[in-house]
Order: C-alpha cells, then structure tokens, then sequence
C-alpha cells in the first residue's frame, strides 16, 4: 500500500494562528514614521552641536572681548633716578623700585579701565621737580607735577578720560647713563700709580694709631670728628666732595667681616659700609680695581680700591674713588683710612698714592 506524504506543518502559536498575522497592518505604517522621526531628531542634533549651538551648561553665548586701548605712562624730571609705582587706581599697584629718568612704558588696557602711576623722590633726593603723564591712544589724558610741598607727582584716572587740550607730550630727554654692572675682586691686583702732581703735603695727622699725610692746596684743614655721629675721629675735606677720614674699626664692620679681624675682609665690610651710607641707597655699584696686601711699619695692612658708581640728584659726579686701607695695629681692632676722591677731580687722584705712601703706626 502506497503512503502520499502529508503537507509539513507550520509554526502556530497557541491558538493556531501565526504569531505576525495577529499585528494589524496599520501598525507598520506607524512603526515606519516613529524610526524616520527619531532618525531626523538626532540628526538636528547633531548638526546643532556640530555648528556651535547653545551650550548644554547654561545656554549662554559665550562673552564678547572687551575693546582694548594703548595706554602710555611717563615719568619726567630733574632727577637722576625715581621711585616708581604702576596700577590701577582701585588699589591694584606694582612698585617698579628704582628707575632711571625719563621713564616710559606702553601697556595695553580695557577700555574704560583705571590707571595710576606716582612718580615718588627717592629718599635722599628729596626736593626738584617730578612730573607723571599718561597717554591714551597717544593723547594726554592726564599730567601731574610735584609742588615744593610735596616729593611725589601722582597721576590716577580712568581710560574713558577725555584728553586734556594744550597739554604737550613731555620731551624725553637722555637721562643718566645707566650704571655698570657690579665687580668684585677675589684675587689681588695692585693699586695703579695715578699720574699727575697731586696736591702738596703741609703736615702730618696722628689718629687712631695711624700717622698720615695732611694734604693742602684746594684741601681744608683736617679737623677732630665726633665718632658717634661722625662714625669717624678725624677727617679732612676737598672740592667737591673729596674726603680723607680715619679711625679704629668699629665692632659692628667687625662682626659683618665674620669677625675673625682677616683683613681683607675688614676692608671689604668697610667698603660696603661707606656705600650704603654715603651713597643713594639700592643705586650704587662698586666696581673693584685694585686689592692687595702691604707692609705698614712691619704691620699687616689691606688696601682696597674701588670705583663707586652712583646718580644722585645735584651731584655732577657719577663716580667717586674710593680707597679703604686697613692696618692691624696691635690693638683689639685694626685700623683704617678712607679716601674719597670724585671722577670730576681727578687731578687729586694722586693724592691717593701720596696718602697710601705716608701711613706709618704710631
């Protein structure tokens, strides 16, 4: 008996019928249209964050720059040198130190923002005349000068200040010529022979266990000097400001030399000495040209030269020689004999050979 196969039997579910019949047509069109949205909503997306759209912090766009504008600060007078101070007027201020005049400094700012600058004497310069200016886009917006009264010219305003007719831009004159750069010897090297005639010897000078020349010509007499107000015993003045002066190593230049009395060290710390307070403080270099050993009477001896260099407000000079010579006497504390001779007199210059030459220990 021949079997006929059956027909295969398709998936039903439970109740017979096919599992995608029972969705009706309609909701394919719908699931059609919900893809093609979705598919256009994240792609405006994307083209928004792709081209710079609202940030997704807060929405905002982000700040404009402020207009920004030239602004000029100068600082003229008779001065060699100034304090300076630089800001803002709120407050915000920038000491520059010390600066040369004529001064000059471009910076930029926001437009409508504060500016300051103080043109200040320096401590031992007090008196003259100080001016500050400052410019916006090139035009004097503000100019100060100081009073006999007062030892600073302040300028403090704003950028948005409208310029100040007939108030020229000051003339930049050169100033000071700057200074050199700071040299000290560490080896020796011996003091020059200063050529020229120098000045006559009218007698000697006994002080502190020293005996010297007393020199005369456009020298004045040497005199008694009080030590405590003096720092000296005895001292003889020159034109335009040349100075001998002599008198026994005080403890404090001791204790700065690390007080072991080595004595090229006590030389040194008197040299340091002189220039911080014969001179305008934090603007004088020392230059060193000569540092050597000597003999005085059989004693051990230090002699120390050296150019200070300076700018100081009605002082042609802008360099003085200065000369230390330390002598170990015997005594507790050596020694010692300052000179003082100015670039603008250099024919006494021979007269430190003639000094140097004379010491003898008494």
């Amino acid at each position: 008996m021949t079997q006929t196969s059956q027909p295969r039997r398709a998936f039903h579910s439970g109740r017979g019928k096919r599992t995608f019949d029972r969705i009706p047509g309609g909701f394919y069109l719908v699931g059609v249209l919900v893809i093609l949205f979705e598919v256009v909503t994240l792609g405006a997306v994307g083209l928004t964050l792709a081209f710079g759209g609202p940030s997704g912090d807060d929405g905002a766009s982000p700040a404009k720059e402020p207009r920004r504008v030239e602004v000029t600060y100068l600082a003229t007078g008779d001065h060699p040198s100034v304090n300076l101070t630089v800001g803002e007027a709120n407050g915000n201020h920038e000491s520059h130190g010390i600066v040369i005049l004529p001064y000059r400094k471009t910076v930029e700012l926001a437009a409508g923002a504060d500016f300051y600058l103080d043109v200040r004497s320096r401590e031992d310069q007090e008196g003259g005349t100080l001016t500050c200016t400052v410019l916006v886009g090139g035009k004097v917006v503000q100019q100060a000068h100081s009073t006999p009264g007062s030892s600073s010219a302040v300028c403090a305003g704003s950028t948005a200040d409208a310029p100040q007719r007939g108030i020229p831009v000051p003339t930049l004159t050169p100033g000071a010529s700057p200074l050199p750069e700071e040299r000290r010897l560490t080896g020796t090297v011996k003091v020059p022979d200063y050529p020229g005639e120098g000045s006559p010897v009218i007698g000697t000078v006994t002080d502190s266990s020293l005996e010297y020349a007393e020199l005369g010509g456009t020298w004045d007499r040497s005199t008694t000097q009080d030590p405590i107000f003096d720092g000296f015993t005895r001292k003889q003045e020159g034109r335009q400001r040349a100075l001998v002066k002599s008198t026994q190593v005080d403890e404090d230049i001791m204790a700065a030399a690390g007080g072991t009395g080595e004595l090229r060290g006590v030389a040194g710390a008197v040299m340091d000495e002189r220039r911080r307070y014969e001179y305008p403080r934090d603007q004088a270099i020392l230059v060193d040209v000569a540092s050597q050993p000597l003999k005085v009477d059989g004693h051990d001896a230090w002699l120390l030269v050296s150019e200070i260099h300076f700018h100081k407000r009605g002082v042609p000079s802008t360099m003085d020689l200065n000369a230390v010579l330390v002598v170990d006497t015997g005594r507790v504390r050596p020694s010692v004999l300052w000179v003082v001779l100015p670039e603008t007199n250099k024919r006494l210059w021979p007269d430190l050979n003639t000094l140097v030459a004379s010491v003898q220990v008494r």
